[in-house]
C-alpha cells in the first residue's frame, strides 16, 4: 500500500512525517527519562572508573620500567624484576615509531651530555601519551572514557573519518585561503596530512604495545583479577576505537545544524553549543538531581532524536497502514 500511495505522484512527500521541533525539542525533555536510565547509568561509571584505573595503574608501571636506567637493575633496587625483565624483551619489538624514537632519544641524551639509556623509549613514549591523552580528555568528553585508550587515535585515521574530515577541510582551506593568501592553504595541507599521520602511527603503535600487554596478562599460570580485568578493558578498548557513538551523533548535528551544504561553519557550530548548553540547563531544571544525572552521562543519539524530531503518528498510520 505504500508504493501504491506515491507510485503516480510526481512530487511524493515522503517526509510527511518528518519535522524539527521548533522549540528545540525542549518540550521532550520529560520523554527521556525511564528508570533504566540509572542501570545504564551506573554501568557506564563502573566502565568508566575500571578503564581509568587499568590506564592509570598499567601504564604508570609500564612507564616505571620503561624510563629505567640500562645500568639499574630494577624499579626498586636488587635484582631484575620480571617486569623489567618483560620490558627489555619486547624493546626490539617491531613498532612504526621505534627505530626514529629509540635513535632520537639516544641522539638528544647525546646531544645534552646526559646520555642516560633507558630500557625502551618507544614503550615509554606510548604510556606517556596515553596519559597525557587521558588528562586532556578527562576536561572535554567524560562520557567516552569508559572506553578510551590511545587506540583511539586510529578512529581518526579511518578511511571513513578521513574522508568526511577531508571534505570539511576542503571548504575550510578554500574560505581561508581566500582571505589569508596561498601560504596558509599549504600551512594548513600541512598540518592536516601531519595530524592524520600522527595518529596513525600512535594509534597503531599503540595497539602493537597493548596486544603485547594483554598477551603477558593471560599467559601466566595463576590469572589474577587485575589480569582479567586488563585484558576485559583491552577488547573495551578495541571495540571503542570506531568511535560509534560519538560519529553518529555528530552526523545528526551535521544533518540538524549543516545546512545544504553539510558542512558547519562556525556560526553553525556555535548555534550547536548553544543548543546543547541550553538542553543541558533544561534537562538539569525538569529533574531532580540524581534522575538529570543519569540523564546526562546517558544521552546518546536516540535521546538526540526524541529532543528534536516531532512525528506526526496520525498522519503516518492513517494514510496507508
Amino acid at each position: 500500500m505504500c508504493w501504491e500511495k506515491f507510485d503516480n505522484c510526481d512530487s511524493p512527500d515522503f517526509f510527511q512525517v518528518l519535522e524539527l521541533a521548533q522549540d528545540g525539542g525542549f518540550s521532550e525533555v520529560r520523554d527521556l527519562w525511564n528508570f533504566t536510565r540509572y542501570i545504564r547509568a551506573v554501568l557506564a561509571i563502573a566502565m568508566l572508573f575500571s578503564n581509568l584505573g587499568t590506564i592509570v595503574i598499567n601504564d604508570s608501571h609500564y612507564l616505571a620500567h620503561a624510563t629505567q636506567t640500562t645500568g639499574a637493575s630494577s624499579v626498586g633496587g636488587g635484582p631484575e624484576s620480571d617486569e623489567d625483565a618483560w620490558v627489555r624483551s619486547i624493546s626490539g619489538d617491531y613498532m612504526i615509531s621505534g627505530i626514529l624514537v629509540d635513535k632520537l632519544f639516544y641522539l638528544i641524551s647525546k646531544m645534552t651530555g646526559c646520555e642516560i639509556m633507558i630500557h625502551s623509549p618507544r614503550i615509554a613514549l606510548v604510556s606517556a601519551l596515553e596519559l597525557v591523552l587521558l588528562a586532556l580528555l578527562l576536561l572535554k568528553v567524560l562520557p567516552e572514557l569508559t572506553s578510551f585508550s590511545a587506540m583511539r587515535l586510529l578512529h581518526f585515521a579511518t578511511p571513513s573519518v578521513v574522508l568526511t574530515d577531508l571534505n570539511s577541510f576542503m571548504e575550510y582551506q578554500k574560505h581561508r585561503g581566500r582571505h589569508d593568501g596561498r601560504m596558509t592553504q599549504i600551512r594548513l595541507w600541512l598540518q592536516f596530512v601531519l595530524k592524520k599521520l600522527i595518529c596513525f602511527v600512535v594509534g597503531v603503535d599503540a595497539f602493537l604495545f597493548k596486544v603485547r600487554v594483554a598477551y603477558q596478562n593471560i599467559h601466566k599460570e595463576d590469572i589474577e583479577f587485575w589480569n582479567l580485568l586488563s585484558v576485559a578493558m583491552f577488547i573495551v578498548q578495541v571495540l571503542g576505537i570506531v568511535q560509534l557513538t560519538m560519529f553518529v551523533r555528530g552526523r545528526i548535528f551535521l544533518f540538524i545544524f549543516g545546512g545544504e551544504d553539510s558542512i558547519m561553519k562556525p556560526a553553525e557550530e556555535a548555534l550547536q553549543n548553544v543548543w546543547q548548553a541550553m538542553l543541558v540547563r533544561r534537562i538539569w531544571r525538569s529533574f531532580p538531581p540524581l534522575q538529570a544525572t543519569a540523564v546526562l552521562i546517558t544521552f546518546d543519539e536516540d535521546g538526540c532524536s526524541t529532543t528534536v524530531h516531532t512525528v506526526h503518528k496520525a498522519t503516518f498510520g492513517s494514510s496507508f497502514l
